[in-house]
């Protein structure tokens, strides 16, 4: 189980570093599959706030403040009643919910990416409101400038998040020993500097495509699992 989490952390923060995502859309749902919907939810929190503030130092730069503040606004929001919420389903139920919403999402930012394309505008630069994966993909956001400013909005609400489980749920972090929480929170810095090596001569369209993969496949292996459960 740990050689499989550290391969789904490296992944992600591999995507983290080069699309701007990874650990919440990408590794998320295999983390869910491997160390359970609570501990897997409370974990990825911790590792996506972890790896946004490193990657941060990078790009700072680039970081489009207005569309951060706007973005962070409406995600923290609902950060007290998404927690309220994850304290009373049940593991089966937040595994589908997990699965269905990154296929959900990812379903509708292919879909309207071709409308797009075909000189249909189901979104403009402007609107706020859908997940920031979708919204990146649905508005034709610069994926430079998406991969800096998402970084302090995932922290942002990733540390939200954490605080929020912590203190309004029973939820807890994975029984890990020492030398395991070192190997983790080190394949999230591996993944870091293998991305950081790639991200100069990864493509636009590369990006995208292996982001819609990864999601499809970790939403659906996650869906499944809680369909089983049930």
């Amino acid at each position: 189980m740990l050689a499989l989490l550290v391969l789904a952390i490296l992944v992600g923060g591999i995507l983290q570093r080069v699309s701007g995502m990874g650990f919440g859309l990408v590794a998320g749902p295999f983390i869910v599959l491997l160390v359970g919907p609570l501990e897997g939810v409370l974990f990825v929190n911790l590792a996506g706030a972890i790896a946004s503030v490193l990657i941060l130092g990078r790009v700072v730069r680039l970081v489009e403040w207005r569309r951060y503040a706007w973005l962070a606004a409406t995600s923290v929001a609902v950060t007290v009643p998404a927690a309220l919420l994850l304290r009373d389903a049940s593991s089966a139920a937040l595994e589908v919910t997990v699965g269905a919403v990154v296929v959900a999402a990812m379903t509708l930012a292919v879909v309207t990416t071709r409308l797009r394309k075909e000189g249909v505008h189901p979104l403009g630069p402007d609107a706020r409101w859908p997940p920031v994966a979708v919204y990146a993909v649905l508005s034709g956001w610069d994926p430079r400038g998406f991969a800096a400013t998402a970084q302090p909005f995932f922290a942002t609400n990733a540390l939200a998040a954490l605080v929020a489980k912590l203190s309004l749920t029973d939820a807890s972090f994975p029984p890990f020993s020492g030398w395991e929480w070192a190997t983790v929170l080190g394949s999230i810095v591996a993944g870091l500097v293998v991305g950081d090596v790639l991200a100069p001569r990864v493509s636009a369209a590369a990006m995208r495509r292996g982001l819609i993969v990864l999601a499809y496949v970790g939403g659906f292996a996650t869906l499944g699992q809680g369909l089983a459960h049930l």
